[in-house]
């Protein structure tokens, strides 16, 4: 008995050395996310006989030459009916530029480029974001075609292939890490995330700094998104929508549908289809995928929205919908559910979310100083009606409580933004150099929350990051509020 209880006791300190081992393989998966800074072998210093005026680095390097051609989608002074800034188009009135797109990703070396590239396309480019397209350090819109002009997908630097990208450049976040990590932190927790790589981009000999190559939202080759599927010989397709302001280019290349939340002006910005893109959707198909949400909005809208037969519970993952809470809750990504927000269903399944841009994060919003006290997902688009349930607030906080030991443990997040820094390391001093006079700038309302260094920056996440995380260990169930009777009436309860 004693050499049984022994064993049991080995077994599990045993346990325990493999959790604490493998803080990012918590859950069982069916993908493995993939951290770039993890995954990256270190390279020795570069080995190669090269002047010192050819560019040098670690990190994939993607080089655009546009032979001349302008890069639309620049802000202009006018504005669309939206009262939102008209955006440049090329010359010739396009809205996308044809140029040329090459990326350098050697495993074991040094990237410069006088190398060969792994990859040397023709792709459309254009400058995109909302506020984010005024900053000097532009962000760009690839989409990658083949010679006719149709639309291509690409491997691009081992993450799956998909023809539509984003190359977004930190600039507001001048710790350069928030994206990065909130979109792996998101990718181990929920069904999808975005899939991010670092890289340094050059634009017709121009040093541009450091970037985030990252997978757009909507169809590709990938096993994570299934959004379309075949059985007995027919083609079935799911959808993603997107509840953002839609910039005037977006209205042209998205298809804008008017849900019930629109019409009764619950939802004050728009919904508009992501995927199937203009070229496979029809009318009927968008009339479906518009009553389809609607039908949703409408049950989660009324007084049944917690019935089980005819509520929320039929339309959604309920645990992926958990998880989109904490994350956004945590980081404070005030913009979730308002803008950037995006449901997507695969054939026969249910709604789920997906995270996107956490530039603002962290209290790094431009406008207001966020802070780390309160709370605010209980305010937004479908939430508001989600956390009127006690059922769903008593998920959020035994799951806020189980991930709060392990993945959101303070521990974890600086051990993976310091690994992160590391990992940068000549990068982003390069970036810090070609950004300096923005870097010293104050762009942060009110002035005194700016920070003038990359040290500083990551210093004020990391507070934020412990300041908050604190304040939600001790508050967390201060959201049964929105699901008292008191608040809700007692119309709105389900009958026992």
């Amino acid at each position: 008995m004693k050499h049984r209880y022994i064993g049991l006791l080995t077994l599990v300190i045993t346990m325990a050395a493999v959790c604490v081992a493998l803080p990012y393989a918590l859950l069982p998966r069916e993908n493995e996310r993939v951290h770039q800074h993890l995954i990256t072998t270190k390279k020795p210093p570069c080995s190669e006989a090269h002047s010192e005026d050819v560019f040098c680095t670690h990190l994939p390097l993607v080089v655009i030459e546009t032979g001349g051609k302008y890069i639309p989608g620049e802000p202009t002074d006018e504005v669309d009916f939206l009262k939102q800034s008209k955006h440049t188009l090329t010359p010739e009135g396009e809205r996308m530029s044809e140029v040329k797109l090459s990326i350098f990703d050697s495993e074991e070396g040094y990237n410069h480029p006088t190398d060969v590239p792994v990859t040397d396309e023709k792709v459309l480019i254009r400058v995109r974001g909302n506020s984010s397209r005024k900053f000097e350090k532009q962000p760009y819109l690839i989409k990658f075609i083949d010679e006719t002009g149709a639309y291509r997908n690409e491997a691009v630097m081992d993450m799956g292939e998909h023809h539509e990208w984003v190359l977004n450049g930190p600039y507001l976040d001048k710790s350069l890490v928030r994206n990065y990590l909130w979109y792996n932190i998101s990718g181990e927790l929920m069904r999808y995330a975005p899939n991010v790589r670092y890289c340094e981009l050059i634009v017709d000999g121009d040093y541009r700094g450091v970037y985030l190559m990252a997978e757009n939202i909507g169809k590709g080759n990938d096993s994570r998104l299934r959004l379309e599927k075949t059985e007995k010989g027919q083609t079935l397709l799911g959808y993603v929508v997107r509840v953002d302001r839609m910039p005037e280019e977006e209205i042209k290349s998205l298809k804008n549908i008017y849900t019930f939340a629109e019409r009764f002006n619950i939802l004050t910005t728009e919904i508009a289809i992501k995927f199937p893109g203009k070229h496979r959707l029809n009318n009927e198909m968008a009339r479906t995928i518009e009553d389809d949400i609607s039908a949703f909005e409408k049950a989660i809208y009324s007084y049944d929205y917690a019935d089980p037969d005819y509520g929320y519970k039929k339309w959604i993952d309920i645990d992926d919908f958990v998880d989109y809470a904490i994350i956004n809750e945590f980081a404070y990504n005030i913009d979730a559910t308002r803008f950037s927000t995006y449901l997507y269903k695969e054939p026969g399944d249910k709604l789920r979310l997906a995270v996107w841009d956490f530039n603002n994060c962290c209290d790094n919003y431009v406008e207001v100083e966020t802070g780390h006290r309160n709370f605010f997902t209980q305010s937004g688009y479908l939430f508001s009606m989600l956390m009127k349930n006690r059922e769903f607030n008593e998920k959020v906080v035994k799951r806020y409580r189980s991930l709060r030991k392990d993945i959101l443990s303070e521990e974890n997040l600086f051990r993976y933004i310091d690994e992160t820094t590391e990992f940068l390391g000549e990068a982003a001093i390069r970036n810090d150099e070609r950004w300096a006079g923005y870097i010293e700038s104050d762009v942060l309302m009110p002035r005194e929350r700016n920070v003038h260094s990359r040290e500083e920056a990551i210093s004020q996440l990391k507070n934020f990051i412990h300041m908050r995380g604190k304040w939600l260990d001790e508050n967390i169930e201060s959201i049964y509020q929105y699901s008292a009777d008191s608040r809700n009436k007692k119309f709105s309860a389900i009958p026992s």
